[in-house]
């Protein structure tokens, strides 16, 4: 199977990755299929310059395999007059999933979780009627609790900034849930929340000090950060479609689903070091990518911990998206190729399809 195979079917709507395009006044975005060229390098930087504007928002992609770097290339600006680069730091959006069941990977090898645990354990707050709602059903989407963002009206339900103790504060007095846990697959923001109030509860840190210190740290990923309500935005963070820094006009500070801010430099350590095997444990690092949900009723091809898979055989390519208002995000891992592809923007649907790029660069890797 080759790695342009295993990416055809990355399309999908919503929060996770929106492809089809309007820009802010409302027109459509066609993409501007330039074909391939002679090599990789030609190939992508021709249909970015095709597609986008050295003074607007816009992305920059990188393609590895076998640890070396066989492409990475930007265009457009992260904010006013600041050209996109390898340290601009874009929110991942849903892409942040993947960091947060690390975290609580780490918390089960080290004993202080476990998988089966219920999530009253650690948040005794929440109504009896979740006692059968597990740390596994959060991390695989298969609580049965209602996804914040997209089964309900967040600007309605809670006012001004968002947050993460807004968003629990709303569960604890609205405990109705969408189906009994364990019998399906729903995608759900709020069970990342609650993923990470539990890393919380266990450490006794903040959840951006876990990350900072057991993650991002180790790993060197100096550019990183988790943009909860009491973090200053840092000079290298793209801004939304180049403009503000707010989410569908409001300072949205929700984590574990969302809200981590990473530069592709530190994509590339991150995602050499999961592959090589250096964050997670083998055993720990299978139960994050077995599909504990098959291709029939998963929302992609298969559903792991913080992750999806996306080839058609439900095992060879994985990885996350994320649509955050301008942002957009994605990785993808081919394991039979020991190849990873990470596309970053800011300009949000008004940029060429992540589809397309991907299908273009996997003609380059054998």
């Amino acid at each position: 199977m080759t790695f342009k195979t295993c990416f055809r079917i990355l399309i999908f709507t919503g929060v996770l990755l929106s492809l089809s395009a309007c820009n802010s006044n409302g027109k459509k975005h066609e993409t501007i299929e330039t074909g391939v060229q002679s090599t990789l390098a030609e190939t992508l930087d021709t249909v970015l310059a095709a597609n986008l504007n050295d003074d607007e928002a816009g992305l920059i992609i990188s393609v590895w395999q076998n640890d070396v770097n066989l492409y990475t290339g930007m265009k457009g600006i992260a904010k006013p007059n600041e050209p996109i680069t390898e340290d601009t730091q874009f929110r991942l959006a849903s892409v942040s999933k993947t960091f947060t069941a690390i975290a609580i990977l780490k918390l089960y090898e080290q004993g202080l979780v476990k998988l089966d645990d219920s999530v009253l354990l650690y948040l005794p707050e929440l109504d009896l009627s979740w006692q059968g709602i597990t740390i596994h059903h959060l991390l695989a989407h298969q609580s049965g609790i209602p996804d914040i963002f997209n089964d309900l009206d967040t600007h309605q339900i809670i006012d001004n900034e968002i947050t993460n103790n807004k968003i629990f504060q709303y569960f604890i007095e609205n405990p109705v849930l969408e189906f009994n846990s364990g019998s399906k697959e729903d995608y759900s923001n709020t069970g990342y929340v609650l993923l990470a109030k539990i890393v919380n509860v266990v450490t006794g840190y903040r959840f951006a000090d876990f990350m900072e210190n057991e993650i991002f740290s180790p790993l060197g990923m100096n550019h990183t950060y988790i943009l909860d309500e009491y973090a200053e935005i840092t000079e290298q963070t793209a801004m939304n479609f180049a403009t503000e820094h707010k989410i569908f006009g409001r300072d949205n500070f929700s984590y574990g689903s969302a809200a981590q801010i990473t530069s592709m430099i530190d994509m590339q350590r991150f995602l050499s070091a999961f592959m090589m095997g250096d964050i997670l444990q083998p055993e720990t690092k299978a139960l994050m990518t077995k599909a504990y949900t098959n291709a029939d009723d998963s929302l992609f091809n298969g559903t792991g911990y913080g992750i999806f898979y996306f080839s058609e055989d439900g095992k060879t390519t994985y990885g996350h998206t994320g649509s955050h208002d301008g942002f957009r995000t994605m990785y993808a891992i081919n394991r039979e190729k020991n190849a990873f592809i990470v596309i970053l923007g800011n300009g949000g649907n008004y940029m060429p399809d992540y589809n397309y790029m991907i299908e273009l660069a996997g003609d380059f890797i054998e």
